[in-house]
C-alpha cells in the first residue's frame, strides 16, 4: 500500500512505527511541521516525526501550508493510495482530502465524538476519566467529525500521566490502524457516522498548568498528571517556581489551601480546597527532577510553609 504519512508529535511517531513494521506498506514520504526555534537558545528544533523519518531514511516534506497548490502538486506526483494523519497540526482542505484514491485516514487519541480537537490526551486526564481510546476515521473538512472505521477502548490507570498515556494510545492506535487499513482498502468496512455526546479538547495553554490550591485535591492531582512531564504543573515556593510532576490524593486533610501540613518519607502533604495532595516528585526552578524527600532534605521546606 502506497502511503503518505502526516504527523508531528511523539504520538504520531508511535503510529508511524507500527506502519513501518508492516512490510506491506510503502511509505512514500512523511509530512511534518517545519522546524521551529525552541528553548532558551532559540535553536531550530525538528519534530519527533522528522527525527524518526531521518532515522528510517524516508522522504521528508515540511510545507508551511499543507493545502497550497505547490504542495498538492508534489502529492499528486507521488500518487498515494491513502494519506494517514496522526497529530499533524494543520487542517486538511477538500482538494487534499480527495487526492488519494482511498481517502485520508486519521488516527485520533480518543473515542470520538468525545474529545474532538488537538489535545485529547491532556483533556481526558484533566477530567479524571477512567477510560479513553483510539479512533480510526475517514477525514472530512471538519475537525475530527468524519465517519468512523474502527475504535478501541483503552483503560486509564491512576498512575498514568500525559507521557505514559500517550505511549499507550500511540501504540494501540498504530496497531488498530495496521489492522484497519487493508480491510478498508479491500472494501470490507462501511464507515459509520459518529454518534453520542460531543466534547472538545482545545490546545491547553501553559498558564493552565499553574496550580490553584483552592481547587479540590482530585482536580489538582489530575492537573499534575495531565501536564507531566511537560510542561509540568507548577506552584511557587519562596517566590521560585516549583514544578510538581507526581502526586496522589491524601485523605483526611483540612487546612488553609496551599499549606504544607506534613513532611514524611514519601514526600510532603499540601492542603487544598477539598482534601490534600501528597507530592512525590518535583522539579525546582533551574534544577533536575527529584523525588520529594530529596527536595525536603536540600531545601528549607517545613510544615506550615505556604505554596502559592
Amino acid at each position: 500500500m502506497n502511503i503518505v504519512f502526516m504527523g508531528t508529535s511523539s504520538f504520531a511517531v508511535l503510529v508511524l512505527e507500527e506502519l513501518l513494521r508492516d512490510r506491506n506498506n510503502n511509505i512514500l514520504g512523511i509530512v511534518t511541521k517545519p522546524d521551529r526555534p525552541a528553548g532558551r537558545g532559540r535553536k531550530l528544533c525538528s519534530s519527533p516525526v522528522k527525527e524518526k523519518a531521518k532515522e528510517e531514511g524516508l522522504t521528508i516534506w515540511q510545507p508551511e501550508r499543507v493545502n497550497d497548490i505547490e504542495f498538492l502538486n508534489i502529492l499528486r506526483s507521488v500518487s498515494p493510495e491513502v494519506i494517514v494523519v496522526a497529530a499533524y497540526g494543520q487542517i486538511l482542505r477538500r482538494d487534499l482530502l480527495s487526492l488519494p484514491r482511498k481517502g485520508a485516514i486519521n488516527v485520533h487519541a480518543s473515542l470520538l465524538p468525545r474529545f474532538r480537537g488537538p489535545d485529547p490526551i491532556r483533556s481526558v486526564l484533566l477530567q479524571g476519566e477512567k477510560t479513553t481510546g483510539v479512533t480510526i476515521m475517514l477525514m472530512d473538512e471538519g475537525v475530527d467529525t468524519g465517519p468512523i472505521l474502527a475504535q478501541k477502548e483503552v483503560a486509564i490507570d491512576k498512575e498514568d500521566n500525559y507521557q505514559s498515556l500517550t505511549e499507550k494510545l500511540g501504540k494501540e492506535g498504530g496497531k488498530l490502524l495496521v489492522e484497519t487499513l487493508p480491510r478498508w482498502v479491500r472494501g470490507e468496512i462501511t464507515p459509520r457516522s459518529q454518534e453520542g455526546e460531543v466534547s472538545y479538547a482545545p490546545i491547553l495553554k501553559k498558564e493552565r498548568a499553574r496550580i490553584d490550591w483552592r481547587d479540590s485535591a482530585f482536580n489538582i492531582v489530575n492537573q499534575i498528571r495531565a501536564f507531566s512531564p511537560y510542561p509540568g504543573a507548577y506552584t511557587y515556593f519562596q517566590n521560585r517556581r516549583l514544578k510538581i510532576l507526581k502526586a496522589i490524593l491524601e485523605e483526611g486533610v483540612s487546612a488553609s489551601p496551599g499549606t504544607v501540613i506534613e513532611i514524611n518519607s514519601r514526600g510532603f502533604v499540601v492542603a487544598t480546597g477539598e482534601g490534600g495532595v501528597l507530592v512525590e516528585e518535583v522539579q525546582p526552578e533551574s534544577r533536575q527532577v527529584m523525588v520529594s524527600r530529596e527536595f525536603c532534605c536540600g531545601y528549607p521546606l517545613k510544615e506550615g510553609d505556604q505554596l502559592k
